[in-house]
């Protein structure tokens, strides 16, 4: 049977043409017609929808000046994007003036080449078939990797579980909270924005600051819990016996460590944060292991579209973050501190000042009115700041 006009057509990539310029675009579209199914946009902010919703988009063309959301704008929602397909599109910007710093800018931010407005057919084409044939290459490599870490039961950067490891314990975990009554709780957590932050800092230091994270997190697991690395920068938690309460309260004392840590690079503070999505077996309506993992990471998404930096368990329509937990008790502070991780401390510093403050200053007026108590009981002599701490505490 003859292939259709039609088939063809729908066998053809599409490319997205960004520009304000109808004559641009006319003139775009005329030269690549023929190999690609076109796709138009007026602006950035329409781009960027059209970007999404169409998964057969395989090359974006744009130009750098447009209203609503410009390219460069546009270039960093695209390389900063979670899903892989977006991240790693071929974007070529229409460069027609503006100097090196204009171009340089655009290349920091990921523009994978440059054309003029004029550019000719032929060239275009070239440019095009050599970019979608490197991308198209890149994504099978890409595939083949996932389809070996699959196999695989250890994550090489990490040493953590492998996602595929992960689904396959946690499905019998499922199965086992079912015949037994108990709950497994699920969690998805991501880095915020960290291909940003990669793309920054490069993949050496990116590398060690997941390496770290993951280091973090498997120390702070039980032993009939499983952590896996379930993405460049997301790991997956299920716990056994755990709601997704429970497992709330864990996700925000780990989101406060995160938060906390010191990572400087070049003398300059690299802010990490992560957007964490949880649910449990007995609060869904679900079917499957593999149901729970789609509404955590639906969750982990939802908290990455509103803002990052928080924890979502029930669904909404704001992702309203979750609130900070509670300072810790003197006790757990003193035994944090003992423990070396004192930096997770540091949003309580105020409230656990106020507490001690009174027990302070009345100690430090009895050792000031009383000298030899202060000498019997042989104080270090940088321990009484009550000025200091009273500041703090205020």
């Amino acid at each position: 049977m003859p292939t259709s006009l039609s088939d063809v057509k729908t066998k053809l990539p599409h490319l997205l043409i960004i520009d304000d310029s109808r004559m641009v675009r006319a003139a775009l579209a005329r030269h690549t017609k023929p190999a690609y199914v076109i796709v138009e946009a007026v602006d950035g902010e329409e781009g960027w929808k059209l970007l999404l919703s169409d998964t057969r988009i395989k090359v974006v063309i744009s130009d750098l000046s447009m209203p609503k959301l410009d390219g460069y704008a546009l270039l960093e929602r695209i390389r900063s994007h979670q899903v892989a397909r977006v991240r790693h599109l071929p974007v070529i910007m229409i460069f027609s003036g503006g100097g090196e710093a204009a171009r340089k800018r655009a290349a920091d931010l990921g523009a994978t080449d440059f054309i003029t407005p004029d550019i000719g057919a032929v060239e275009l084409l070239a440019r095009l078939d050599a970019l979608t044939q490197l991308a198209q290459a890149k994504e099978d490599l890409d595939a083949s990797r996932v389809a070996v870490a699959e196999q695989a039961t250890t994550d090489p950067l990490t040493q953590l579980f492998t996602m595929g490891f992960m689904v396959k314990q946690g499905s019998a975990m499922y199965s086992y909270a079912r015949r037994h009554s108990l709950t497994l709780a699920v969690l998805r957590l991501g880095l915020d924005n960290f291909e940003a932050v990669r793309a920054k800092i490069g993949d050496a230091i990116a590398d060690q600051i997941i390496v770290a994270v993951a280091k973090l997190l498997d120390s702070r697991m039980r032993k009939e819990d499983c952590v896996a690395r379930t993405g460049p920068a997301e790991f997956g938690i299920m716990s056994p016996a755990t709601t997704g309460e429970a497992a709330t309260r864990f996700a925000q004392r780990v989101a406060e460590e995160i938060h906390a840590a010191k990572i400087t690079w070049q003398g300059q503070k690299i802010g990490i944060s992560v957007s964490i999505g949880a649910c449990d077996s007995a609060s869904e309506a679900v079917e499957s292991f593999a149901d729970l993992l789609v509404i955590a990471q639906q969750r982990m998404q939802a908290a990455f579209a509103a803002g990052g930096d928080r924890v979502v368990f029930q669904p909404g329509p704001s992702a309203a973050p979750t609130a900070r937990p509670e300072a810790p008790t003197i006790e757990e502070a003193l035994a944090m501190l003992a423990a070396g991780r004192g930096e997770a401390l540091v949003p309580h510093a105020g409230e656990l000042a106020r507490r001690l403050y009174p027990l302070v200053r009345f100690c430090d007026d009895l050792f000031t009115r009383d000298p030899d108590v202060s000498s019997e009981i042989k104080l270090p002599k940088q321990l009484t700041r009550t000025q200091r701490m009273g500041k703090l505490a205020s």
